[in-house]
């Protein structure tokens, strides 16, 4: 019966992408890794710096034409500073390297603001492809820690929960919170980042993950997160077929149907349909908060799925 139910589901997804059709658009996303210097985070920066190319490659073979850009914030000056500009993830795991774990006051809204190129007299700016989708991953273990106007404002005012969901929403911009302990807060208010993703097309993620020295705990949890970004763009992709990134782009003759179909028919054999979305790790104080937002999920134990937790969107 398992076996039958997979063999099902490989071939919806073979309908739904055209098996043997010409070869389809990619879908182009601009990402922005946001990634907490404190102190307490030099494993992390690790263990994601060094799977940024298993991460990319996922989203390769899944039809996703990406470039990275790395915003480190909260060392010890505190301020947001780009790492690297948006490129290649080779390149981007070099300008990883320079990432450090010193400081103690994370400002995170200002971080996110930054990646947005909305700090008031910023001079480094991302460079954005006009026609690509924007993608924002805040990794971090405190909720958001400064919230004064000096050297941080967004139109002459503080990077406030208010503020930032609106710079989210007049980009278009997808927020995911890769979070734990402090930065896994739920309340909508100028502290946590969680409510941003599940406002903006987002997800939560549990950065526990990423803190070991278990390197197949990073690779599963790495494997699920990549697959969970990629089908969240697709869903956004779908719901907003429209949007710079989503039409109109220029074929990428490098990912084939054979690619795709494994990825779908093979890669996500958890789910039953294409379009729920792949495992993540939700801590249970979140479980209600993101099913009322209208997100499909699955409990996970990094990359094992044990049942649904939300229905399937429609």
């Amino acid at each position: 019966m398992k076996l039958k139910k997979l063999f099902s589901s490989a071939a919806m997804a073979a309908a739904l992408i055209g098996f043997g059709s010409p070869a389809q658009s990619a879908i182009m996303t601009d990402i922005v890794f946001m990634v907490d210097e404190s102190g307490s985070m030099g494993t992390i920066q690790a263990n994601l710096r060094n799977n940024i190319g298993l991460f990319a490659s996922i989203l390769s073979a899944g039809g996703v034409d990406a470039q990275y850009g790395l915003v480190g914030f909260g060392n010890t000056q505190a301020v947001p500073r780009m790492l690297s500009d948006l490129t290649d993830d080779t390149s981007l795991a070099a300008a990883a390297n320079n990432l450090v774990s010193s400081g103690s006051v994370e400002s995170g809204y200002s971080a996110t603001a930054f990646a947005l190129n909305a700090i008031d007299n910023q001079s480094d700016l991302f460079s954005y492809r006009p026609n690509a989708v924007k993608n924002i991953i805040i990794f971090t273990d405190e909720d958001n820690d400064f919230r004064s106007t000096a050297g941080f404002t967004v139109n002459g005012l503080a990077p406030s929960y208010a503020v930032i969901d609106g710079l989210l929403t007049q980009n278009n911009a997808l927020f995911n919170a890769v979070v734990s302990d402090g930065g896994a807060c739920l309340t909508a208010n100028d502290d946590c980042y969680v409510p941003l993703a599940l406002a903006h097309n987002g997800q939560q993620f549990d950065l526990d993950a990423l803190n070991t020295n278990d390197q197949q705990v990073v690779e599963d949890f790495v494997t699920a997160f990549a697959n969970a970004k990629l089908q969240e763009t697709i869903d956004f992709c779908d719901e907003n077929p429209n949007a710079p990134g989503c039409n109109d782009n220029s074929e990428d003759p490098s990912v084939s149907e054979p690619s795709i179909l494994a990825l779908f028919g093979l890669g996500l054999l958890g789910l039953q349909l294409v379009r729920r979305r792949p495992c993540v790790a939700l801590p249970p104080a979140s479980m209600q908060s993101y099913c009322a937002g209208g997100r499909a999920a699955q409990i996970s134990l990094i990359s094992r799925c044990v049942g649904p937790l939300c229905a399937s969107k429609s």
